[in-house]
């Protein structure tokens, strides 16, 4: 029965025209000659579940010819012995270690290894760290999270820190999406969701229903737009609204408050030519205006025009009162009905509308979150 033996190789091709995870290796023990090697992993299945890694050219391995194979040689794993200058036409950087090649940081916070991975030759994979804070070149830090990247910066990490303390999903391009516990930096609040991006946002139902509920232990549900639009130019087409806008049925605002208000205001105070309108555009419609209360309508001036009949009607006094001149005109005749009419007896009763002055909980700041 032939021996164990165990010796240093180096990668040489990976092509594998088995498709069984073999590749060819220069062999020590066999005077450097290049042989088949079997690929070993640390975890397989007879089904899809398993663990396969193959080491790249030109990296210096271990290999196995196990007593009494007749299979050959068998990988044993990688080692970073005696690496070559070059590998695969990118020269290793000759100022760190090789696991800090891979692991920069590795060492950084107390000088013992507190880093582990799996990635590609490009950068991309899976990185554990497990940090203290009184390492050399630490500053205070305590790190301990599970990061998956890819080799363009895309990145989800499960981040345990107590500064951090959160999920974050980031594509590397200031777009990023973050779930936190209860971090202690103080840009993100306890048990939160912040989306933040870069480029647009689009939340897409095309079968059911979307709701956005703020429960009944919460606050309040802002809606804000601050852009500007100074960034795209007239080719970016209108910028700084906030529009809603049904294609079948009605909007509605409601609230269910028992002393409930509804507030459309401009608030800037410096500004001109400002508009609130309510309009409709289609045949037979109707703007009506209900309250079981009290009407106030104060203005400078106001206008009414009315293309048809104009229809005025009082339970009470009617009180019109003008400072100055008070006409009536009419193309055709003018009726005055009433048990008395009586004129120039000072006996009119002077108009006092009692305009109120409400205003919301914001005044005329609006909302100063952001």
């Amino acid at each position: 029965m032939s021996e164990q033996i165990i010796s240093l190789a180096e990668v040489r091709s990976v092509v594998d025209p088995t498709r069984n995870g073999s590749f060819t290796a220069m062999v020590h023990h066999e005077g450097n000659s290049e042989i088949s090697i079997n690929y070993v992993s640390p975890y397989g299945t007879l089904g899809e579940g398993g663990f396969v890694a193959i080491p790249s050219v030109g990296t210096t391995i271990l290999v196995c010819k196990p007593s009494g194979s007749t299979s050959g040689w068998y990988y044993l794993g990688t080692t970073f012995d005696k690496e070559r200058n070059q590998v695969e036409g990118e020269k290793i950087k000759d100022h760190c270690s090789p696991l800090e090649r891979i692991l920069p940081k590795m060492y950084r916070a107390t000088g013992t290894p507190a880093q582990s991975t799996f990635k590609n030759a490009h950068d991309a994979g899976v990185i554990i760290t497990d940090e203290g804070n009184s390492g050399e070149d630490s500053t205070g830090f305590i790190t301990s999270n599970v990061e998956i990247k890819s080799s363009t910066n895309k990145r989800i990490t499960l981040d345990d820190s107590p500064a951090v303390d959160a999920i974050t999903i980031d594509s590397g391009n200031n777009s990023k999406i973050t779930v936190s516990n209860s971090p202690e930096r103080g840009d993100i609040p306890d048990s939160a969701v912040q989306i933040q991006t870069l480029g647009p946002q689009k939340y897409l139902n095309t079968g059911s229903q979307t709701d956005i509920l703020v429960g009944e232990g919460g606050r309040e549900l802002q809606l804000l737009n601050k852009g500007h639009g100074e960034d795209w130019g007239d080719a970016g087409g209108p910028c700084g609204n906030v529009n809603i806008q049904s294609y079948k049925k009605d909007v509605n605002i409601f609230t269910k408050a028992d002393e409930g208000r509804i507030f459309i205001e401009c608030l800037n105070e410096s500004g001109n030519n400002q508009v609130i309108e309510i309009q409709t555009n289609g045949e037979g419609g109707a703007i009506r205006i209900k309250t079981k209360g009290k009407l106030d309508i104060s203005a400078e001036f106001i206008g009414i025009n009315a293309t048809r009949d104009i229809n005025m009607k009082a339970g009470g006094t009617i009180n019109l009162h003008s400072d100055q001149d008070l006409s009536l005109r009419s193309g055709e005749t003018v009726y005055a009905d009433g048990n008395e009419i009586r004129l120039n007896e000072d006996g009119a009763e002077f108009a006092d509308p009692n305009i109120g002055n409400t205003e919301s909980y914001y005044g005329n700041d609006g909302i100063t979150t952001y």
